[in-house]
């Protein structure tokens, strides 16, 4: 027996079922396929699941409403849709089955794993919240940051996260426990830069979602900081640990070939990484600051490399 996470895909189609189960089998997970009610209910039964893909409809709506309202199943819930669906259909249909996020068929297993860990982030941030209103009364207000994920990019959008990232430093130094940011930047290539397109820095960089969730923990929170930077919030995280992230993140990147408009082109990237020990009485835009200046020092010694800040007084080491 496959020791593999488990997800429930339901599909009315034979062919479109039988190609949805190969991608989720191919992201690693075991697929547990149903084409007809009956058999959804039934697989539903004992099935622990890591998340529910639901092709939209009549039946699809019907069973997404079954497993809210009568199993004890807290699963990410995804509801399947053709690409030809348009943005006021896919509204709808996210309402109609209150559903957590949506796949355009057909999606690739980087695609699944990407928005699979981004709705596991989503969770552990609402957790936080919880968390949060225990301790402020500004929680209600922070609930709208739930709802902060670029859906394109799989990124929190910098403007709506950073009053609770700014809260989670302070929460660091009442607690005294350790936390991190990582700045994360991508190289100039400037075969890239001949094309005169300004937007094209920011439309690869905010294709990096499956590089950088692979390499992060479902509590950590990556972040479109800038048009070319992603920042990565690391709670309960030591320096250490983070440079250990951070030339992760690098590796994966390197990994990345551009090709479009006639060009194929490496991508390589400079991080810097600054961090909190327990005690220690930092701000976040401190944080910020000394990430930027561990950043501008990595692409000032020629890039590709992680370099993390030490402190105002002391150079940058590079790692």
């Amino acid at each position: 027996m496959s020791d593999a996470p488990t997800i429930f895909v339901c599909e009315p189609h034979g062919g479109s079922l039988k190609q949805c189960a190969d991608v989720v089998r191919e992201a690693g997970y075991l697929p547990v396929a149903a084409a007809t009610p009956e058999e959804a209910t039934a697989a539903l039964e004992d099935a622990s699941l890591e998340a529910l893909l639901i092709a939209h409809g009549k039946a699809g709506s019907e069973l997404a409403q079954y497993v809210r309202e009568f199993t004890a199943c807290r699963a990410p819930l995804l509801v399947m849709l053709d690409r030809s669906t348009t943005t006021g259909e896919r509204d709808t249909a996210l309402l109609e089955m209150d559903a957590d996020g949506y796949l355009l068929r057909p999606f690739s297993s980087g695609t699944l794993q990407s928005l699979l860990s981004m709705s596991h982030r989503m969770k552990a941030l609402a957790q936080r919240l919880v968390d949060l209103e225990r301790e402020s009364e500004s929680a209600p207000q922070l609930r709208r940051l739930a709802s902060a994920i670029n859906s394109r990019t799989g990124f929190y959008q910098f403007e709506f996260i950073k009053d609770l990232l700014v809260v989670e430093v302070r929460r660091a130094k009442r607690y005294g426990y350790p936390l991190a940011l990582i700045l994360v930047g991508l190289d100039a290539i400037p075969a890239l830069h001949e094309l005169n397109r300004p937007t094209l820095q920011r439309e690869i960089t905010g294709g990096l979602a499956v590089a950088i969730a692979k390499s992060i923990r479902d509590i950590d929170i990556p972040i479109h900081f800038a048009d070319d930077r992603i920042l990565v919030f690391l709670p309960h995280t030591d320096l250490a640990g983070a440079e250990e992230v951070g030339r992760r993140i690098k590796r994966r990147i390197k990994r990345i070939t551009y090709r479009g408009e006639g060009i194929t082109a490496s991508l390589t990237a400079s991080v810097g990484v600054a961090g909190i020990a327990a005690g220690e009485n930092f701000t976040f835009a401190r944080l910020i600051k000394d990430a930027t200046a561990a950043l501008r020092a990595a692409q000032l010694k020629g890039g590709d490399r992680v370099m993390k800040r030490v402190s105002s007084k002391n150079s940058a080491p590079e790692l």
